[in-house]
C-alpha cells in the first residue's frame, strides 16, 4: 500500500515538473521569436480585413468627417498594404486599432503625443517590451476575437430575452419541495421531479442560442486577464503614461471573476466529462447560468464605455511596439512637424513599400502639376506623399528625413476603375471622385488632394477645357493640389498658378533608365513608343507607330 502511494506520488510529481518545463521552455521559444520579429519587415499575409475593420466599423460614425480616411483614399494609396508592411501586432485588438488608427488622420495633438511617449518608451524599454508581447500573445487572433466590437455594440440582442421567466422557473422549482417538507410526504418529491425535467428541457432546447456567444466572453476575459499581467509589470506600472490604463483595469476585477468562474465551468462540460454533464444538467434546470450569464452582459453593459476605452489602450500597446518595431525595419524615419501655413516641406521622402527606394526632396509652397514620361516615378511620388501625410496625423511617423505639413484632410483620384455592376462608366466614376473632393473643401481644415492623370477617360479638347477649370477651382481654395498630368497645353494654361515639376529618363537606342528624382520644371519628353521597343513589341508596330505620331504632330 506504501509503495503504491508513493508511486503516485512520484507519477504526480514528475507530471508537475512535466507541465512546469513545458511552461518554461515554450515561453521562451516565444521570447526568441518575440526577439527575432522584432524590427524585421512582417512577412506576408492575406488577411481579412473584413474581421480586422469591425472594431473601426463600429466607431466611425463617432469620428468628425474631415478627419476620417474614405474608402477610395484608402484603396489609392494601397493602405491594406501600408497595414500589412507596419503591423506585427502579436493580438486581435493590436491588429484592429492599427486599421482604426490608420484611418483616422487626427487634428487632435493630445492622442498622437500620447502615441509618441508609448513608442518611444518600448523603444528604449526591451525587457518591459518583450514582457508586454508576451501577454499580449495570450489574447490571440482567434476568428471569432475579432467580432468582439460588434457584440458588444449589441448587447441588447446576445442579452437572454424574458429573463424574469427562467427566475420565475427557478422560484417555482425551490417552491415545489415545500409540499414534500411540510407533509414529509416523500410522494410529493415527484412534483419537484416533475418541474426538473421541464427546466432541463428547456434550458437544453435554449442554450445552443447563446452559447454562440462563449468566445467573446472568452475574449472579453482574455483582455481583463492581459490588463491585469500588464499592470503588474513594476517596469510598465511605474511610468506616468500607463497610470489611467492600470485605473481602468482594476475597476474590472469583479466582473473579470464572475466571467472567470463562469468559463471555467463551462469548459469542463464541453470536455465531456460525466460529472460535468451531471453538474451542467442539474444548473440548466436551476437556470443559474442563464442568470450568471445575464449579470454579466448586465455588468458589462454598465461598463461598456470603460471597457471599450480599456479594449483601445490594450490594443494601442500591441500597435505601439508594432510601429517601433516598423521604425527599425526601414532604412530612415522622422516624427512631423505640424505648422499652420499653407505648404509642405518635405525632405528624402520615399515610398515605404518599395525596396531600396529612390529619396526625394521638395517644398511645396503652391499647387503643383508633377510631368513625365510612363513608369519615371510620378504615381510612386504623388503616393508617398499621400500615405506620409495620412501617415504623419494617425501614427506620427514619416518615411522622410523632415515632414512639415498644416493638420490637413487626405483626399485622392489615382486608381479610378469602370463600375460594369453599377453601370458607371470610368469617366462618370472619375468625376464622382473629384466632386467628392471639391464638396470636402473648406476654411476649417486643408485638404490636400492626390490626382493622378486628371479626366483621362473623355476626349482631349474637353479634358483640358474641364481639367484647367477645375484646378484653378482648386487654386483657390484651402488646399494643396498634387496632380500628375500628361497634357502639355494644361500646364502652359496653368504655369503661372501651379508650380512644375517633373521625372526624367534616359533614352538610347537597346534601353531606358529612370533616376527617378523629382527636378523642377515641365517634361516634354514622351517615351511610349520608346517603351515598346523597349519591351520587344513587333518592328512593324513600332514603326508604325512612329509614323503615326508624326503624322498626329
Amino acid at each position: 500500500m506504501q509503495e503504491a502511494i508513493i508511486s503516485i506520488l512520484i507519477f504526480l510529481v514528475g507530471i508537475s515538473f512535466l507541465v512546469i518545463y513545458n511552461k518554461i521552455s515554450g515561453e521562451k521559444r516565444l521570447r526568441l521569436w518575440i526577439k527575432q520579429r522584432y524590427g524585421k519587415i512582417p512577412e506576408r499575409k492575406d488577411y481579412d480585413f473584413e474581421k480586422i475593420s469591425c472594431y473601426w466599423d463600429n466607431v466611425k460614425d463617432n469620428i468628425p468627417e474631415d478627419e476620417k480616411l474614405d474608402d477610395i483614399t484608402w484603396n489609392d494609396l494601397e493602405m491594406n498594404n501600408i497595414f500589412t508592411r507596419i503591423n506585427q501586432c502579436n493580438s486581435f485588438t493590436g491588429e484592429q486599432i492599427l486599421y482604426s488608427t490608420l484611418h483616422h488622420t487626427m487634428e487632435n495633438t493630445n492622442y498622437v503625443e500620447s502615441l509618441e511617449e508609448k513608442i518611444t518608451f518600448f523603444s528604449n524599454n526591451s525587457g518591459a517590451r518583450e514582457d508586454t508581447q508576451v501577454f499580449l500573445h495570450a489574447i490571440a487572433k482567434k476568428d471569432g476575437s475579432y467580432s468582439l466590437p460588434l457584440f458588444l455594440n449589441n448587447l441588447d440582442v446576445v442579452r437572454i430575452s424574458k429573463i424574469w421567466l427562467y427566475r420565475c422557473l427557478q422560484i417555482l422549482l425551490v417552491a415545489s419541495f415545500l409540499p414534500a417538507i411540510i407533509s414529509k410526504n416523500p410522494v410529493y418529491l415527484t412534483i419537484p421531479g416533475i418541474i426538473f425535467l421541464i427546466n432541463a428541457a428547456i434550458y437544453t432546447v435554449t442554450r445552443m442560442k447563446y452559447e454562440v456567444y462563449l468566445d467573446s466572453l472568452t475574449s472579453i476575459s482574455g483582455i481583463l486577464a492581459v490588463a491585469s499581467k500588464i499592470v503588474g509589470l513594476k517596469t510598465v506600472s511605474s511610468e506616468e503614461i500607463f497610470y489611467d490604463f492600470g485605473e481602468l483595469t482594476n475597476h474590472f476585477k469583479k466582473l473579470s471573476n464572475h466571467i472567470g468562474q463562469y468559463q471555467q465551468r463551462k469548459t469542463y462540460t464541453l470536455l465531456g466529462s460525466e460529472i460535468g454533464i451531471i453538474v451542467d444538467y442539474f444548473m440548466g434546470a436551476t437556470f443559474i447560468d442563464f442568470i450568471k450569464y445575464d449579470n454579466i452582459l448586465r455588468m458589462i453593459h454598465q461598463n461598456q464605455k470603460q471597457f471599450m476605452e480599456l479594449y483601445h489602450k490594450i490594443g494601442e500597446l500591441d500597435m505601439a511596439i508594432s510601429i517601433a518595431s516598423f521604425r527599425e525595419s526601414i532604412p530612415f524615419y522622422c516624427t512631423p512637424s505640424f505648422q499652420k501655413e499653407r505648404n509642405m516641406q518635405i525632405e528624402e521622402i520615399y515610398h515605404p513599400l518599395v525596396e531600396n527606394p529612390v529619396c526625394n526632396s521638395v517644398g511645396l509652397e503652391n499647387n503643383c502639376i508633377i510631368t513625365g514620361s510612363n513608369a519615371s516615378g510620378k504615381s510612386t511620388f504623388i503616393k508617398a506623399v499621400g500615405i506620409n501625410s495620412v501617415l504623419a496625423q494617425s501614427i506620427h511617423t514619416c518615411t522622410a528625413k523632415e515632414f512639415v505639413i498644416p493638420r490637413t484632410r487626405v483626399l485622392t483620384s489615382m486608381a479610378v476603375r469602370d463600375d460594369l455592376m453599377a453601370g458607371e462608366s470610368y469617366y462618370i466614376k472619375e468625376i464622382k471622385y473629384l466632386k467628392r473632393i471639391i464638396e470636402s473643401l473648406n476654411e476649417n481644415r486643408m485638404v490636400i488632394c492626390c490626382i493622378d492623370e486628371i479626366l483621362r477617360g473623355t476626349n482631349t479638347e474637353e479634358r483640358i477645357a474641364a481639367s484647367a477649370a477645375i484646378l484653378r477651382y482648386l487654386d483657390q481654395k484651402n488646399c494643396i493640389a498634387i496632380v500628375a498630368s500628361h497634357d502639355i497645353q494644361l500646364l502652359q494654361m496653368l504655369n503661372e498658378t501651379y508650380d512644375m515639376y517633373h521625372f526624367r529618363e534616359q533614352i538610347d537606342e537597346k534601353d531606358i533608365s529612370f533616376d527617378y528624382k523629382i527636378h523642377e520644371g515641365i517634361s516634354y519628353t514622351k517615351n511610349a513608343i520608346n517603351l515598346l521597343q523597349y519591351v520587344d513589341f513587333p518592328n512593324e508596330i513600332i514603326e508604325a507607330a512612329k509614323k503615326n505620331f508624326v503624322t498626329a504632330m
